[in-house]
């Protein structure tokens, strides 16, 4: 552009430095809502094996703009764990030296639990959006069925991290009748106490969610789930719950088998 003007060569870079300018916070903006941990509504099947958990997950997947995917072994606990134990920490040596550079504890005031919040959604998000476009999804989730892992004394300060990364979380709460399930699937290969047991402390983590967070929770039933009339119920309830109906009456699944 040597061969233009003067004044039109400083018109155009200052045109382009604009541009290039504007186009930098359009980008930093669009990073910062697709990290965003209310980009999605976020919803988790909470219950135990043998109780249905796979064909609400199906349910949950004829919605329109709804990712739910399938069991992850949990992967998220740990990763709750070290939030927790990390702000714990933090806590209790808050005023020994933490910016002091001789001090043991130099940089603790550096570990924020936001900034552990925001790399678990991350995580989880990305894992399970997988290779499709997340432009596609409103809703996203997962069911699992080894909730028993969470210790009864570290059950509230678990899910007070999950509201810290998915923000509204919703919990969708599966349930079966208890004989038909120890005597079902993979429960045959166990012994019969241990089962009720593991299932047993399912049923306390789905207790302390209704009773802890009774907006963001719907129970379904899984003698209930091939009954065409409470299906719908069941839609409604997700649909309260913030997930998308579908635009025509969902087919009843029949004989789906319990999973």
């Amino acid at each position: 552009m040597a061969w233009l003007p003067s004044p039109l060569r400083r018109a155009l870079h200052e045109r382009y430095d604009r541009v290039r300018a504007e186009g930098v916070r359009q980008g930093l903006a669009q990073a910062r809502a697709d990290r965003s941990p209310d980009r999605y509504r976020y919803v988790f099947v909470v219950t135990y094996g043998r109780s249905g958990s796979t064909l609400v997950q199906g349910l949950l997947n004829t919605l329109p703009r709804c990712l739910m995917r399938g069991e992850n072994d949990l992967y998220v606990l740990p990763l709750a764990r070290a939030m927790i134990s990390a702000e714990r920490w933090r806590e209790e040596h808050t005023e020994h030296g933490a910016f002091d550079d001789t001090s043991a504890f130099y940089g603790l005031k550096a570990i924020r639990p936001a900034v552990f919040a925001q790399s678990i959604n991350d995580i989880v998000t990305q894992c399970l959006v997988g290779r499709y476009d997340p432009a596609d999804y409103d809703v996203i989730g997962f069911k699992e069925v080894l909730w028993h892992r969470i210790e009864p004394e570290e059950t509230e300060a678990f899910f007070a991290a999950m509201d810290q990364a998915f923000p509204g979380a919703r919990y969708v709460l599966n349930t079966r009748d208890l004989d038909k399930v120890v005597k079902s699937g993979f429960w045959r290969r166990t012994d019969e106490d241990e089962a009720r047991q593991l299932i047993a402390r399912v049923k306390e983590v789905q207790e302390h969610l209704r009773a802890t967070r009774p907006d963001r929770v719907l129970d379904v039933r899984y003698e209930e789930e091939l009954q065409s009339d409470v299906t719908e119920r069941v839609l409604e309830g997700f649909r309260a719950a913030g997930v998308r109906p579908p635009t025509a009456y969902m087919r009843t699944p029949g004989s789906a088998a319990a999973a």
